[in-house]
């Protein structure tokens, strides 16, 4: 089995075959079968496309993988995700990329052939059409694969904010529908261009195929005990993850639902973390070992609540320690920096402590021997000095993983259970690490925190216009100033109050946020604060606001004045007279 002169086009371009149109919009899952150069080469004498035992082979060894390719990417996109794909499989030294040819199949034939490169470069349209209804081939410039070598957490590929973060005109019709459908596409050359990943994708693909928009379930929330009004609609008998929630705040009325369905998942999943079946650090929790919660089967709600979240556009939880995380999800990390502190249990910790510590086996105390004995690792009584390490981080992988192995399971059956989200994280692990833990999460920048907003000014010639400029004008230096710390709040802090959401959510915002003025009323003996609209995505700030700092003083103000949701902007005086808005509508 041969292909053609692989690198350049040949006479297979004379063949005659039926161009087929691929659809224009929505994804397409293809699987894709990628022919190692080198001693595979040599015997390919055949045009034929790998079919049994050769297929059977080349799946073994990895060089088969499935896809979900969106029409619109572009050639740069289209073959970042691939080489994500099959990348990890070659050698490579540093600096070196993965870099393959695509090849056609004829339409009709078992035929393969290396067709002419369009104009425009190999875009998901044109990958789509020469892929016909059948998997698409790429043939690898590397010699030959060789064995996955194991990466820690730190080498995994980091997420592309851009995903999250669209170009877009800082002025726009105040009445336009700003959507954010696609990523901003990286230029050609771009260190981002392959570790851009397709999270968006998997999970827009998911949502397409498992929730049904035209049914509603209504969801009745009391604000200081969410997490219970949760559990209580995901222990209905009738609950299906799969309906639309609509979240109602007991005594708030909001004009839509977006924006109490992103605050709800926000604060379920918050407080979740503080419940029974998580121990450890913020950011680094392990599950707990609690057969109570157990037997409640508390695990498989955590599970439920946090793929009912995502299926629904909102957070993952961020939570999970990253070493429990890939193990969860079949990898070996490296345990040999994991920090006994990260330990939930203070006597765990000192006996990790006085383990890792130790050179000399002789040193260890009869009591520790004996402890670690009874964690399965009975060899301790006869082990070198040498054997301390391994010994060490298979008492870390016991503790954080084998003696919860039933907790594991019962939480993965719950994601499982939200139409076998488990199953796609695990195929997609490391795309997922952003949202299951706080692994590549960095705080927003003021340019990016920029981005995700559109100004809605007034006509250029109206009196309005210079008042509005000057407080966009304060509202630049205020994300500085929030930037640099000189703010009592975070852009966390600040996002949460717009949007009801405090990080960027797995599917971005269905719009951009519209930076909206307001005029002062001179009849009111006080001032009225900023407020936002969280299901319409607006901020309103105050026309011709004097200074930054005073800007930043009233955004302060109005963060720890807002009370929540209301369909009215409700009025109430301050104690210096002024005005304060505590509305989010």
């Amino acid at each position: 089995m041969s292909v053609t002169n692989p690198l350049s086009p040949n006479k297979a371009s004379r063949l005659k075959w039926k161009r087929l149109t691929p659809q224009k919009t929505g994804l397409v899952v293809k699987d894709v079968v990628c022919l190692p150069r080198g001693p595979f080469l040599a015997q390919l004498e055949r045009h034929i496309v790998p079919r049994g035992k050769e297929l059977a082979a080349l799946t073994a060894m990895g060089m088969t993988a499935r896809i979900t390719i969106d029409c619109g990417w572009s050639a740069n996109q289209m073959h970042s995700r691939l080489a994500m794909l099959f990348r990890g499989l070659f050698v490579e030294r540093k600096g070196q990329r993965f870099s393959f040819t695509y090849i056609q199949s004829v339409q009709g034939s078992k035929v393969l052939f290396v067709p002419e490169t369009p104009a425009e470069g190999w875009t998901g349209e044109q990958v789509l059409s020469i892929s016909g209804h059948g998997a698409l081939y790429i043939l690898s410039h590397q010699d030959y694969p060789q064995a996955e070598p194991e990466r820690s957490a730190s080498e995994t590929p980091v997420l592309n904010r851009k995903e999250f973060c669209p170009e877009a005109s800082t002025e726009r019709r105040p009445d336009e529908d700003h959507q954010l459908e696609r990523p901003t596409q990286p230029h050609a050359g771009s260190t981002t261009e392959e570790s851009t990943l397709d999270l968006d994708a998997i999970l827009r693909l998911f949502r397409q195929e498992n929730i049904n928009g035209d049914v509603e379930t209504d969801i009745h929330v009391r604000r200081r005990d969410v997490l219970h009004s949760a559990l209580k609609a995901v222990r209905r008998p009738d609950f299906c993850f799969r309906t639309t929630p609509i979240v109602t705040f007991s005594g708030e009325e909001t004009d839509g639902h977006e924006g109490p369905l992103r605050e709800f998942f926000r604060l379920t999943l918050l407080e979740l973390q503080e419940s029974s079946v998580f121990e450890g650090l913020p950011g680094r929790l392990f599950l707990t070992y609690d057969l109570t919660a157990l037997e409640a089967r508390k695990y498989y709600e955590a599970g439920v609540l946090i793929g009912w979240s995502l299926a629904h556009g909102g957070p993952g939880p961020r939570c999970l320690h990253p070493a429990l995380y890939q193990l969860m999800c079949g990898q070996n990390p490296s345990l040999d920096d994991f920090s006994w502190s990260d330990i939930a249990d203070a006597e765990v910790q000192i006996r990790l402590q006085q383990l890792h510590s130790c050179t000399e086996v002789q040193l260890l105390p009869p009591s520790l021997c004996d402890w670690v004995s009874s964690c399965g690792i009975p060899g301790i009584y006869s082990a070198h000095s040498d054997e301390i390490p391994a010994i060490y981080k298979r008492l870390v992988k016991h503790y954080i993983y084998h003696r919860v192995a039933n907790m594991i399971s019962q939480f993965t059956e719950g994601l499982k259970s939200c139409g076998g989200l488990w199953d796609t994280v695990l195929t997609h692990w490391e795309v997922f690490l952003p949202v299951m833990t706080s692994t590549q999460q960095q705080p927003l920048s003021p340019e990016e925190f920029k981005m995700l907003f559109t100004a809605c000014y007034s006509c250029p010639d109206s009196q309005l216009r210079a008042a509005e400029e000057a407080t966009a004008g304060h509202w630049e230096t205020v994300l500085t100033a929030i930037s640099d710390g000189q703010a009592d709040f975070s852009f966390e802090n600040l996002l949460a109050f717009i949007t009801g959401a405090d990080h960027l959510p797995p599917l971005g915002f269905p719009r951009l946020i519209s930076l909206r003025f307001y005029s002062q009323d001179a009849s009111m003996s006080g001032v009225r604060l900023p407020y936002v609209s969280t299901c319409a995505l607006e901020l309103f700030l105050p026309r011709g606001a004097a200074a930054a700092a005073d800007l930043l003083m009233l955004l302060s103000r109005a963060m720890r004045e807002a009370l929540g949701f209301t369909r009215f902007q409700t009025e109430r005086d301050g104690e210096d007279g002024s005005v304060a808005v505590i509305t989010s509508l």
